[in-house]
Order: structure tokens, then C-alpha cells, then sequence
């Protein structure tokens, strides 16, 4: 029988040798904690505060090693430098314009360089023409008041005084032209010129023309010898220069463009001293024929210094030499349209005139030798001055068509070519005659 303490010793050492591995790994961590146990592997590490910073405030310390003294360089020999200006009456095409002490002298060649012209941009109405009106200040030159004084000399006979002299008491002559421009059977070219007048076969037989004339010469008891032109005037053709009119006549109410030819005309007309006298038949502004008459004035009148303006009310138009004093600014014109006259300029005097109230459709109403309704007729029973149509239109189309209305038309029309006639006196008074 075996022993209590025998049994206990052999199931000890079994234990052992089922645990072996156990026993080999915990003598080996014995012997690695006997060997380097008191061996120190890391520093401890102890973290800084926040935002310390070293003394003086800065988050970084300033630098203060000392640098090392730099070397020191060599002197070098400064290069001294002179600018030679040659001679003004010198010429000079090859310049040493800097020399040096230190280097060797560099030669510079200035070609001669020649700026572009530029021309200047052409105003956009002008262009559908080559034509080119010169530019003119408020002075005339010697030879242009000479120009204008043959032109206009024929005007006035010198009877019943000259310049200065009561428009009642002096005697004029002169031819008016109602300006035939443009066609109405040309899409391209537009216009109705005769719109206020009556044309038959070619010639004016009545309308607004005929009467204003007629009534000039009328009440001016033939002082004023106006005649109307009995055949429209063609603006291509070379007439203008020779029958010399104080104004051409425009009128119309539909857009219109000026030939090349008729603008390079108008602008030797107006140059020599004549007016252009534009009446539109439909009152008021931006109509078709407002617009296209501006427009085309402006290539007539290309100066870029002149632009439509407003004639003001102490214009000599309507404060000087008047023939009827109690008329002294624009009246109404149909339909109670009362817009002040625009002029363009040539030099100091009007060039082009502009009425926008429709005077001619009041000027189609004849007036008798004691300012009433002139409604004679001819052989086949015509009205001679009056428009029948806008007679009987007078109380719905036409509203203001009344005696004192278009007696104010008339006296203001008389008026406005009494100005024409005597506007260029003054500046060419003193040019020799016999030119």
C-alpha cells in the first residue's frame, strides 16, 4: 500500500510536466525582470503649459547667438557717367547719348518715327454723303462775307432806306421755292413735298406757298415784290445758284432722304447766305417728317459745334426790324400746337429754320384784302385759295381753324422772311461793292 506523502509528490510532479510550458515561460520572464530590472528605457516626459511664451512676451525666443562678421569686399571703382545734349540746329542722325570712364561708350541710333493720323470719326448722319460742310465760328472771314454780300445783294432795291431802316418803309424783291426733294413713288427715298401745295401738270397752282407770298406782296402794298416759284424746285439742280432765293421751302409729313447731290447743293446754298425754311404738316415733335427733316439737316450742317437749338425769345427774329411788332413769338399752329421755332446755324446767323405747329396747312386758308375768308372760285367753281377739303374739315380734323389764328400765321410768316431777308446786313455791311 502506498504512502499518503509518495502519492502526493507524483501527482505534483505530474502537474509539473502537463503544465511545462507554463513553467519554462515563467522562469524566462524571471530571469529578463533579475536582469534589466533597474535598467532605465525612457525619460519621462512632462508636457509644458499652453501659450507659455519666454520672457520678453514673443511666443518664439528670440534669437541671440551673434552672427559672425561679414567679410570684408573688395572696393570696386564706381563708374561715373555723362550725358552729352547735342546742338538743336545739329543734325543728328548717329548720338552717343551716355558715356562711361568705366565701360566702353555705347552707341545709340534714334530713327525717326512719324505718329499716325488719325482722322476723326464721321458723324453718323453725315455719312451716307462724302460731303463735308467746313466748320465755321460765330466771325466771318473776308472772303466768306464777300460771298455772301453777292449773293444776297439782289434782295433789297435800296428804295425807302437801307439797313437800320423801318422794314415798313424799305422795298425787297425776291422768288420763293418750295423745295421738290425726294419721291413718293421711291421707297428708298420717301417725302412728300407737296403736301400743303396744289400741283398741277408740274406747276404750283395754289397752296400754302402761293398764299403766304401773296400776302406778303398784299399787305405789304407791293413793297415786298415775292413771287412763287410756279415749277417745284428741283435741290439737284444748279437753278438755286442762279435765281438766288432768301429761302427753299420744306414741307411734308413723311420720312425722306436727301440725295448726295441735293445735300452738297444745300450746303453751297446756305454758305452763300440762303435759308433752309422747314414747316412740318404734322404738328408737334417726333413725327415722321420731325425726325427726317432733323436728320437730314444735319447732313447738311455736319459742324459738330452746331446742333439744333431753340430760338429764343429775344432773337432779332422776334424782337428786331418786325413788319408786325404785336407778333413777337411763335403762334399757334393747328390744332393749338405752339412749339418754339429750332435753327441750325451757319457762322452768327440762322442757316436752317424749323417750324413744327404746321403754319402751311393754316396757310392753305386764303385770306381776302380785308383779312377775311377768301372763297373765290375759278371758271369751274374751285376754291382759288382755300383748301375745300380742309375747309370743310375746319370744325372736327382741323380745331382752331379761326380768323385770328390764321391772321397770327401770316403776320408771324411775314415776319420770319422779313428776318431772312435782312439777317446778313449787319455783317457784311462793310465789304467793297463791285466784287
Amino acid at each position: 500500500m502506498t504512502s499518503p506523502e509518495k502519492n502526493t509528490l507524483q501527482q505534483l510532479q505530474k502537474r509539473f510536466f502537463n503544465s511545462r510550458f507554463f513553467t519554462v515561460s515563467l522562469l524566462l520572464h524571471l530571469i529578463l525582470i533579475l536582469s534589466f530590472g533597474g535598467t532605465v528605457l525612457f525619460n519621462k516626459y512632462v508636457e509644458p503649459p499652453d501659450f507659455t511664451g519666454e520672457p520678453g512676451g514673443s511666443f518664439v525666443q528670440p534669437d541671440t547667438s551673434t552672427a559672425p562678421p561679414p567679410k570684408q569686399q573688395p572696393t570696386q571703382q564706381k563708374p561715373t557717367f555723362t550725358v552729352t545734349t547735342p546742338a538743336a540746329s545739329t543734325a543728328v542722325k548717329n548720338l552717343d547719348a551716355i558715356t562711361s570712364t568705366a565701360m566702353a561708350p555705347s552707341a545709340f541710333h534714334l530713327p525717326q518715327i512719324t505718329a499716325p493720323q488719325i482722322a476723326p470719326t464721321a458723324n453718323p448722319a453725315a455719312a451716307a454723303t462724302p460731303v463735308a460742310a467746313p466748320q465755321l465760328a460765330n466771325q466771318l472771314s473776308v472772303q466768306q462775307a464777300k460771298d455772301i454780300a453777292a449773293f444776297t445783294r439782289g434782295w433789297s432795291t435800296g428804295k425807302g432806306g437801307g439797313p437800320g431802316t423801318s422794314a415798313r418803309n424799305r422795298e425787297f424783291q425776291f422768288t420763293a421755292y418750295l423745295a421738290k426733294y425726294g419721291d413718293p413713288t421711291d421707297p428708298a427715298r420717301g417725302g412728300d413735298w407737296n403736301s400743303t401745295n396744289t400741283i398741277e401738270n408740274g406747276r404750283i397752282i395754289a397752296g400754302s406757298l402761293p398764299n403766304l407770298v401773296y400776302f406778303i406782296s398784299k399787305f405789304s402794298r407791293d413793297k415786298i415784290q415775292a413771287t412763287p416759284q410756279a415749277v417745284p424746285l428741283d435741290l439737284s439742280s444748279q437753278e438755286i445758284f442762279a435765281k438766288k432765293p432768301p429761302f427753299i421751302f420744306f414741307t411734308g409729313h413723311r420720312d425722306f432722304t436727301l440725295t448726295p447731290q441735293e445735300v452738297e447743293n444745300l450746303q453751297k446754298y446756305v454758305r452763300l447766305g440762303g435759308c433752309i425754311w422747314g414747316d412740318s404738316s404734322l404738328p408737334g415733335r417726333r413725327s415722321r417728317f420731325d425726325i427726317a427733316f432733323r436728320r437730314e439737316m444735319r447732313r447738311v450742317i455736319p459742324d459738330v459745334n452746331k446742333d439744333w437749338e431753340e430760338v429764343p425769345g429775344d432773337h432779332p427774329m422776334f424782337r428786331k426790324n418786325l413788319y408786325y411788332p404785336e407778333i413777337n413769338e411763335p403762334p399757334a399752329g393747328v390744332n393749338y400746337y405752339q412749339e418754339k421755332v429750332y435753327a441750325l446755324k451757319y457762322g452768327p446767323e440762322v442757316a436752317v429754320i424749323y417750324t413744327a405747329n404746321d403754319y402751311g396747312d393754316l396757310w392753305q386758308f386764303g385770306l381776302t384784302d380785308k383779312l377775311g375768308w377768301d372763297e373765290s372760285r375759278d371758271e369751274k367753281g374751285r376754291f382759288i385759295a382755300m383748301n375745300r377739303q380742309y375747309w370743310n374739315l375746319r370744325d372736327s380734323y382741323l380745331r382752331n381753324i379761326e380768323l385770328p389764328t390764321v391772321h397770327a400765321a401770316y403776320k408771324f410768316g411775314t415776319n420770319v422772311v422779313i428776318h431772312l431777308l435782312t439777317r446778313w446786313e449787319d455783317h457784311v455791311r462793310s465789304v467793297p461793292q463791285g466784287l
